[in-house]
């Protein structure tokens, strides 16, 4: 579970900051997470759950997470725009197609695999 590992580290970082700026209390951390990053979002906030714990200045609800969508560009057609999705009986979800949606030719991902901190709300005293 690589979540949690990805949690660990936003909570270093945050913490870090409350004592740089003496926060009272964080009140929200939004958290990008493209949809080719593969993070689940209720094994992050599971994560964020249990080492708010032991955090008395981090509410442990205070995780917001915003969903990237993924945008890709065609080497061959120059194609931009959303990917192409099958829908997967396996994983009963949709799964990316790495090619492009209109001439299957090779893709570049433009945006979707980003998990990134993109505001931290701080109560400061």
């Amino acid at each position: 579970m690589h979540e949690f590992s990805i949690i660990t580290s936003i909570m270093e970082v945050v913490k870090s900051e409350i004592e740089k700026r003496n926060a009272i209390m964080v009140l929200e951390i939004q958290l990008e997470v493209g949809e080719l990053s593969f993070l689940s979002h209720d094994a992050l906030q599971f994560g964020f759950r249990a080492l708010a714990e032991n955090e008395p200045k981090i509410d442990k609800v205070c995780l917001k997470i915003i969903t990237v969508s993924a945008d890709v560009k065609c080497r061959k057609c120059s194609y931009s725009g959303s990917m192409k999705t099958i829908e997967s009986e396996v994983y009963h979800t949709a799964a990316p197609v790495f090619q492009c949606p209109e001439c299957s030719g090779p893709i570049d991902i433009i945006k979707g695999r980003e998990c990134v901190v993109t505001n931290v709300r701080m109560e400061v005293d």
